[in-house]
């Protein structure tokens, strides 16, 4: 996750740590490396997805609107799954930020979970 989100997720309460046991990575170049013992800090994404690669991670789900472009941008994203909640925000970070180039989508299903849609997607490649 980004740092803005880890921010929010901290803001919940210890109670409320729902990554239980998963590897949580975190990239900011301001947070202090050992600010919390369930995470890991990265200072760039170029260390972050080294590490991953490195882990044998197969399945990554980046949290934070600047992360997943970082994501995108490093040609790292196979699938998507959006979920749309019944409120419009005003304010944050776009999804998806500015592109190069097009990324085409396979819309592979949707669903209604409790009032929020949730889009799935593949990358067409």
């Amino acid at each position: 996750m980004g740092r803005n989100t880890h921010d929010k997720v901290i803001g919940f309460g210890e109670e409320n740590w729902h990554y239980g046991e998963r590897h949580v990575g975190v990239l900011s170049t301001t947070l202090p490396e050992d600010a919390d013992p369930r995470i890991t800090v990265y200072r760039d994404i170029d260390s972050l997805v080294a590490d991953l690669d490195k882990r044998g991670s197969e399945h990554v789900y980046p949290d934070g609107g600047r992360l997943v472009q970082s994501f995108i941008h490093a040609g790292r994203v196979d699938r998507f799954v959006i979920s749309v909640a019944p409120v419009l925000n005003g304010a944050g970070h776009r999804l998806f930020g500015e592109l190069v180039q097009d990324v085409p989508l396979r819309l592979d299903s949707v669903a209604d979970i409790g009032g929020f849609a949730q889009l799935r997607y593949t990358v067409e490649k």
